[in-house]
């Protein structure tokens, strides 16, 4: 609430637009993931993710190595 707060004192409109996009996507991946329920689904899901875009999997496995 607090980011928000702040890009609204900023009175920039593109920055708004951007932070309602960013939390709107995020908001719905959440309840996305929230909805596999069944046994493995969530597991499938990422190997899926991982067949279809490698380079960004690759990346995204960098990235929690840090």
């Amino acid at each position: 609430m607090e980011q928000l707060k702040g890009i609204v004192k900023l009175d920039n409109e593109v920055a708004l637009t951007q932070y309602l996009h960013s939390f709107s996507v995020g908001f719905a991946a959440h309840q996305f993931i929230e909805a596999m329920k069944m046994p493995n689904q969530r597991v499938e899901f990422l190997v899926a993710i991982a067949k279809t875009y490698p380079d960004d999997w690759k990346q995204a496995v960098e990235m929690l190595g840090r």
